[in-house]
């Protein structure tokens, strides 16, 4: 869902995080560069802070030849704003004086406000309350009849920015250094947050500079399966789903309107990008005989204690003839919509548009989860990827062939997905923290879905329980490294991840509202350090620096396209030039599309990558004697703020012997039930790190 067009901060990042199920570990699809998955934590020891730096000066487009001009957009409508510069680092995060309220009522503004973001972000929905809370009415969420369904599409931009003046307000009046260490680093991210917030509401262009039915990761990709997890217990549960249902037909044609509002103002998709969303909703259309709902919907019945026979019968008649006559006819006539807005415009990234650079940097901030420039980070980019290639070149020229034979063959899996979990959990129990116990169900992607969804995915679900974890997979893209896809989403990947975060703060801001940056670039680190879970030959050394040439590779088209301007055979040109052979812009248009229609979609994968494995070899470097179990818990107790903020308290609880022993002993699996036991991670110690001046922050957006 678009980023700019949800309530306030809190629902613009949820919403990027928990229902961008389609998109996890798509990267390595656009390119045929081996067998598997993605990389090793990075040893690159440059450890740059979030410096206030100058204004970035936009990077001009490579020069074509004549008769491959660069193409141009139309004039943009002039009703809106937009940014006339980059702006720098200490621009959107301004230097402020210290606040004075302290003690207890320091930490009432805090829970106050991280209180009002959640019930005014996820309130707003009835779905994402679901899907968020197990009671959320516990926290002050309520609905009427009326306002059940999808939540809006649009808001009140003036009060939008209101409720963020309002908040940096009274956080600028805290005094941080008074604050405990679970509080202060909330606070850092939350103040991080809203500043680039606030900078983001003052453009009116922003709203516009991206589409939010996008192909891969926009609301229809995944609308299916976010109905499927709606769980009954009640007969007003079921018929509330119904509700959410009917309200399907106001939800997407808001959304249409908001597409034809953005090419009316100028921001035209191209025809192709209009055509793959079109392409989207015929595949939802083509199940409305036989979609896995009219089943699930039944099936959720049975767990209505007292339900009669009568009320059974009336709600299945009223839910098939809604999902008939109104859910899959709206997605016909969505499809309708999108193809009458293909008009010829030009393949452009969306630095092309007036203030595009400027968006794009915005956008480049809340993905990556880092201070470091874009400027900086391409070359970061383009250093590591020299790197892999000289690796991959030593390796292939050595005289030693031994490792050809596995990597030609090679199957990084012990068998189906929950043979992997298991296997997963029993062996990471050495090198990573205990989770508290907690229950999964695995679902399968329906064949109709399986040539556009991932490998698989994680959504968390009920997050104020740890009981209804779902892990996606996809049976028609189950590859020879699935173990290590597993690992991605389970354990110690997304699942862990999100298990261990839930059970050690007391702000669940910092889980329901992480960076996708951060999210994707830790499951990224556990996935290449799970291959020694399977493999520790050559032969696996060379899948895994293969597949993080994959997400380098999509991290630098994306920079390339949405910020430099570059056209698909640009991008042919560079990667030709990378590897020595002629490439058309054919063969990567997949891609370019992609990012084309999802800036900054790449950008978390590469960079959260990158700057993952640079904290953690800071880490190493700086306690060499430090085991991998204390480094990864000192790293996970730090929270979801930015790379920069996770360096400074990781190194402040190594310092400090914070986790000599381990948090908590980890219990058993309960083989193929999808159940684990294990202890609950407890964090006891109130210390806080050496105070500092200036506050600083989080990121926006995750997975």
């Amino acid at each position: 869902m678009n980023k700019k067009i949800l309530k306030t901060i809190c629902l613009m990042l949820i919403l990027a995080m928990a229902f961008n199920i389609a998109g996890c570990s798509a990267v390595e699809e656009f390119f045929d560069l081996g067998k598997s998955h993605r990389r090793e934590h990075n040893r690159d020891d440059d450890d740059d802070d979030p410096e206030e730096t100058e204004e970035t000066e936009e990077t001009e487009p490579d020069e074509t030849e004549p008769d491959d001009p660069q193409p141009t957009v139309a004039d943009v409508s002039d009703e809106l704003t937009y940014p006339d510069h980059i702006a720098s680092y200490a621009e959107i995060h301004p230097s402020h004086a210290a606040g004075t309220v302290s003690g207890e009522d320091a930490v009432e503004i805090l829970n106050d406000l991280e209180s009002q973001v959640l019930v005014d972000g996820i309130g707003s929905s009835y779905v994402n309350a679901e899907i968020y809370f197990d009671d959320y009415e516990s926290i002050g969420i309520h609905f009427d009849e009326d306002d059940i369904g999808w939540g809006p599409v649009m808001t009140d931009h003036d009060q939008d920015v209101a409720d963020v003046e309002e908040a940096l307000e009274q956080l600028y009046s805290i005094d941080r250094e008074s604050l405990d260490i679970d509080d202060r680093i909330f606070y850092d991210k939350f103040l991080y947050d809203m500043e680039l917030t606030a900078y983001a509401l003052q453009y009116t262009a922003f709203d516009y500079y991206e589409s939010a039915l996008k192909p891969l990761t926009g609301p229809q990709s995944e609308v299916l399966f976010i109905l499927e997890v709606l769980d009954f217990e009640t007969v007003e549960d079921a018929e509330n789903y119904i509700l959410v249902l009917r309200d399907t037909d106001r939800f997407y044609d808001e959304l249409c309107e908001f597409e034809e509002e953005r090419a009316d103002y100028g921001f035209v998709n191209s025809d192709d990008v209009y055509e793959e969303v079109a392409e989207s909703f015929d595949n939802l259309v083509a199940q409305s005989d036989d979609c896995f709902l009219y089943e699930s919907f039944r099936d959720r019945l049975d767990n209505i204690d007292g339900l009669t026979d009568q009320q059974r019968e009336a709600l299945i008649e009223e839910h098939d003839q809604v999902m008939q006559d109104i859910v899959f006819p709206e997605f016909e006539e969505c499809a309708e919509r999108m193809r009458a807005l293909e008009c010829g415009a030009p393949s452009v990234g969306v630095s092309s548009y007036p203030g595009g650079d400027a968006y794009y940097a915005y956008i480049f901030a809340t993905q990556t989860n880092s201070g470091r420039t874009i400027e900086a980070s391409i070359q970061q980019l383009e250093d590591y990827t020299d790197s892999i290639m000289n690796t991959m070149t030593s390796v292939a020229s050595s005289p030693d062939t031994s490792w050809v034979d596995e990597y030609l063959d090679h199957d990084y899996s012990i068998g189906d997905t929950q043979d992997n979990l298991d296997y997963l959990y029993d062996i990471v129990q050495d090198d990573f923290p205990a989770i508290p116990d907690h229950d999964y169900r695995l679902m399968s992607v329906p064949e109709v879905f399986e040539d556009d969804f991932s490998p698989a995915a994680f959504l968390g679900y009920h997050l104020d329980t740890f009981d209804s974890n779902i892990i996606i997979t996809n049976e028609g893209s189950i590859s020879d490294t699935f173990g290590i896809t597993c690992a991605h989403e389970g354990y110690p990947g997304h699942m862990y991840e999100s298990l261990y975060h839930r059970s050690s703060t007391s702000h669940p801001y910092m889980y329901i509202c992480d960076s996708i940056g951060y999210a994707e670039g830790w499951a990224s680190y556990v996935e290449n350090y799970s291959f020694k879970y399977f493999s520790i030959t050559p032969a696996s050394e060379v899948v895994r620096v293969e597949n993080q040439l994959n997400s380098v590779l999509f991290a630098r088209f994306d920079l390339g396209i949405n910020y430099e301007g570059w056209t698909a055979q640009d991008c042919a040109d560079w990667y030709g030039d990378l590897v020595g052979m002629s490439v058309s812009a054919d063969m990567i248009m997949d891609a370019y599309n992609l990012l084309l229609s999802d800036p900054g979609y790449g950008i978390k994968y590469g960079l959260g990558m990158i700057n993952t494995g640079m904290v953690m070899a800071q880490l190493h470097n700086d306690f060499p004697n430090a085991t991998d179990m204390e480094i990864h818990t000192a790293y996970l107790n730090a929270m979801s703020g930015t790379f920069e903020q996770i360096l400074e308290y990781a190194e402040y609880f190594l310092d400090e012997e914070y986790f000599t022993t381990p948090v908590a002993n980890w219990g058993d699996v309960y083989t193929g039930s999808g159940n684990v036991s294990s202890g609950t991670a407890q964090d006891d110690d109130d210390d806080e790190p050496d105070e500092t001046e200036e506050t600083s922050g989080g990121s926006l957006l995750g997975n």
